[in-house]
C-alpha cells in the first residue's frame, strides 16, 4: 500500500503556539523505550565490586525517573513507544508502569503514550487501566491529543505490529494554528541508527509536517536527526549493557516565549562506561583519567550509583587488575563481551 503524500507547510500558518501555562514556561518530559523489566548484562561478580542486581536495576531506574518527573515542575509526559520489553512482559512490569501513570496523574500531568514494537508483541498496554489525564494513541490512524490549558496539541500514532514497515508520519495531520504542536513516533527513520527498521520515515516528511518538535523513539542513544528539524530521541531510560553507553533518563523539554529548547535528563543509578586505555606505558595514567572524568550517577535514595566499565583493548588479566586496583568504591570493572546489543 502506498502511503500518502505528506502534507506541505500551510503558507497561511500563524506564528507558533505560545505557552499558556502560569508562568508562561512549560516543561514536557519527554521519554521513549522504557523496556521495563529489561535485565542489566555484562556484569562481573568479584571482590569490592559494587552490589547491582541486574533484575532489579531497571526498577530502580524507572523509579528514579517517575519520581523527578512528578516532584519536578513538570506539565505534560510525552512516551515514544516500547514502555515494554516483549521478554520481560510479565505483572511486575504491567504493575510498574501503572504506578508511574497513576503518580504523574496525580502530580497534575497530562500523559500521551505511543505503542512501539516491543509493545505491539505484548498484551499488556491492553491490561492497563488509563487514569483520565492519560491518552495511549491508536495504530490505525494518526490521532490528536489537544493540551488546551497548554497550548500544545500532540499528533501521534502506534506501531501496530512487530514488524511494521508502515511510513505513518506521511500521514500526520497538518498542524493547528496557534497550538504547539508535537509529533509523537516510533521510528528507525532511514535504518542507519538502529538495527530494526521500524515505520520507516524521512527527515524531510517529518519537516514537511511543520511542527515544532518531534518526540521520537526506538533509537537507544540521544540523538537528534541532523539539519534544521526540531527533533530527538532521548535514549533508553536504562542502559541494558555495554553498547547502550553513558548518561540515561529522558529529555526535558522547554516550551517558553524564547522558543523552544531541550536538554538532557540523567536519572539512571547505573551507567555503562567503556575503558581502553592507549597502551601499557601509559595505562595507569589513562586510567585515572577517565575515571576521574565520569562520576557514579545519583541514586533514587541520593546515594551514589554505579558505573559499569567495560574494559576494552590488548592487557589481559594484568589490566583488568590495575583497573579493578584503581576504581572508586563505585565503579564496576569488567571484561568486554564477546556479544553486545543494540537497539531495537
Amino acid at each position: 500500500m502506498t502511503p500518502p503524500a505528506p502534507h506541505p507547510p500551510d503558507p497561511d500558518a500563524e506564528p507558533r503556539g505560545e505557552p499558556t501555562a502560569p508562568g508562561g514556561r512549560i516543561r514536557v518530559a519527554h521519554l521513549a523505550d522504557l523496556h521495563i523489566g529489561s535485565p542489566l548484562r555484562g556484569l562481573d561478580d568479584y571482590p569490592g565490586a559494587p552490589e547491582i542486581d541486574p533484575e532489579r536495576a531497571p526498577y530502580a531506574a524507572l523509579e528514579a525517573l517517575v519520581r523527578r518527573v512528578a516532584e519536578g515542575p513538570y506539565d505534560a509526559v510525552l512516551v515514544a513507544g516500547d514502555v515494554f520489553d516483549r521478554a520481560h512482559a510479565d505483572a511486575t512490569a504491567l504493575a510498574a508502569f501503572q504506578d508511574a501513570l497513576g503518580r504523574f496523574h496525580d502530580a497534575g500531568l497530562v500523559t500521551a503514550v505511543i505503542s512501539g514494537n516491543h509493545d505491539a508483541e505484548t498484551p499488556l498496554p491492553q491490561k492497563l487501566h488509563l487514569p483520565p489525564s492519560v491518552r495511549w494513541l491508536g495504530a490505525h490512524a494518526p490521532e490528536t491529543v489537544h493540551w488546551d490549558h497548554l497550548g500544545i496539541a500532540v499528533h501521534g500514532q502506534s506501531i501496530v505490529e512487530a514488524d511494521d514497515r508502515r511510513d505513518i508520519a506521511a500521514g500526520y495531520p497538518r498542524r493547528i494554528r496557534g497550538a504547539f504542536n508535537i509529533g509523537l513516533l516510533h521510528t528507525s527513520l532511514h535504518g542507519a541508527w538502529s538495527r530494526k527498521i521500524c515505520a520507516p520515515t524521512a527527515v524531510r516528511t517529518l519537516e514537511d509536517a511543520d511542527y515544532d518538535y518531534w518526540a521520537l523513539g526506538h533509537v537507544h542513544h540521544r540523538m537528534r536527526p541532523p539539519g534544521s528539524l526540531f527533533a530527538g530521541y532521548p535514549g533508553n531510560t536504562h542502559g541494558r549493557g555495554p553498547a547502550e553507553r553513558g548518561g540515561r533518563g529522558f529529555t526535558d523539554l522547554l516550551i517558553g516565549a524564547g522558543g523552544p529548547a531541550v536538554r538532557e535528563a540523567d536519572t539512571a543509578p547505573v551507567r555503562y562506561e567503556s575503558l581502553r586505555p592507549r597502551g601499557a606505558a601509559t595505562a595507569e595514567e589513562d586510567i585515572r583519567a577517565r575515571f576521574a572524568a565520569v562520576p557514579p550517577p545519583t541514586g533514587p535514595d541520593g546515594r551514589s550509583g554505579a558505573v559499569v566499565w567495560t574494559l576494552e583493548g590488548p592487557g589481559g588479566e594484568d589490566l583488568l587488575r590495575l583497573a579493578r586496583g584503581l576504581a572508586r568504591p563505585e565503579f564496576m570493572v569488567c571484561r568486554a563481551p564477546t556479544e553486545t546489543r543494540g537497539a531495537g
